[in-house]
């Protein structure tokens, strides 16, 4: 199950995503980055992008992705995860993209033994970009996990907030998809 857009030396899409909502990121150092101080929390540097988190945040990162938490415990979480594209995305094929999106969002959710409750299109930074929203338990915990995904040139950014569904979503939800910026 490869997405026609992601090099298959690299993970596969799915199995990527899986990895990430399964294992809640996590991890220690690589991935070379920064965090400072920002006026809306911290500002958080990965490999390729920025966003910012509450200050109490914790931050992890690997080679790809960079997590934040509240805690070292519990699925509340946010994180950016850089992917290569096989070829320069064109935004003219947004339409055939997201009906590749749909289908393999869907084909998570049914790994997860969810639904995807939510589907839209959304501009971050100006680039049109697709979001879900999946609703699935783990560990008998029910999560809601909003995927962001956007493209630009050669790399695709997969942007996830996850809270528990019975806590509603948290502040640095917005704050993620307000700030996030590939550099």
């Amino acid at each position: 199950m490869y997405p026609r857009h992601v090099r298959r030396k690299r993970p596969a899409f799915a199995v990527l995503a899986l990895v990430v909502l399964l294992a809640g990121c996590g991890g220690g150092g690589g991935g070379g980055g920064t965090t400072s101080v920002a006026a809306e929390g911290t500002r958080v540097a990965g490999n390729g992008f920025v966003f910012a988190a509450p200050e109490s945040w914790r931050v992890s990162r690997t080679a790809g992705t960079v997590t934040v938490r509240p805690s070292a415990e519990g699925p509340t979480l946010a994180s950016v995860t850089r992917l290569t594209l096989r070829k320069r995305y064109d935004p003219s094929l947004f339409p055939k993209v997201t009906r590749e999106l749909d289908r393999v969002t869907a084909a998570l959710a049914a790994k997860l033994n969810g639904k995807v409750i939510a589907r839209r299109t959304v501009f971050v930074r100006g680039m049109r970009s697709r979001q879900y929203d999946l609703a699935y338990e783990k560990d008998g915990t029910g999560l809601i996990d909003r995927i962001t995904f956007v493209l630009r040139g050669q790399r695709e950014y997969y942007v996830l907030c996850r809270w528990p569904a019975d806590e509603g979503e948290p502040d640095a939800c917005g704050l993620l998809q307000s700030s996030f910026s590939p550099r």
